[in-house]
């Protein structure tokens, strides 16, 4: 579980890590964190699956069935103005450097709704996904994001941290706010209340905590 002091300590350091990608390494983090996708399904999103035509955050959306680890649609609403200002900035250094650019401006700012939506700044090119078969069946993994992710935590001197913990840290936040466990099961797209309670319980005890209720 990241807390909010190290997240934004991490965000902050992609920043500046990297004069082509670090806008887009920040929104990498805040998405991972800020809405329980998984790294597979972060790696496939389009400027579409964020923005409608009239370039406005979706904030209230669905992820698309084709793109979702098991195959059903689930809630997507982009409204957390912290993960939506990232998102921003990285697709407001996409038009200045014309990357997945159109000659349409007034439609999805400007920009292929069918382009990825995080890309390199220097190649203009979507997150990678890695194929691999095996027994004759295909399936791929994100190998690329999920390093990336890894690389910035150990910048930022953060151990153990991965793409796959903002899952954990979302459905850990939400069950602190009081949130039920079926709705944190909508948002993660998960079905199974033993797993969801799995997963909510990865928190680790926290001595402050303990510590405000000594008297």
């Amino acid at each position: 579980v990241v807390e909010d002091a190290q997240l934004e300590h991490a965000v902050n350091v992609a920043r500046v890590s990297s004069a082509e990608n670090g806008t887009r390494d920040a929104a990498v983090l805040l998405i991972c964190f800020g809405t329980g996708l998984k790294p597979v399904e972060i790696t496939q999103l389009l400027v579409r699956d964020y923005m409608g035509a009239d370039g406005k955050p979706l904030a209230d959306s669905q992820l698309r069935p084709e793109i979702a680890f098991n195959g059903r649609p689930r809630p997507l609403a982009w409204v957390n103005r912290k993960l939506v200002n990232a998102i921003d900035a990285h697709l407001d250094e996409r038009l200045q450097r014309g990357l997945g650019v159109t000659n349409r401006p007034a439609a999805y700012r400007g920009l292929d709704p069918e382009s990825a939506l995080l890309v390199s700044g220097r190649s203009g090119k979507g997150l990678k996904l890695t194929r691999v078969e095996r027994d004759g069946v295909v399936s791929y993994r994100a190998d690329q994001i999920t390093a990336l992710v890894r690389r910035l935590f150990a910048q930022a001197g953060i151990d153990g941290a991965s793409a796959n913990s903002g899952r954990r840290t979302l459905a850990v936040k939400l069950k602190r706010k009081g949130v039920d466990e079926r709705h944190i099961g909508e948002i993660l797209g998960m079905t199974s209340l033993k797993a969801i309670k799995a997963l909510c319980e990865a928190e680790p005890v926290r001595i402050s905590d303990l510590i405000k209720q000594a008297l």
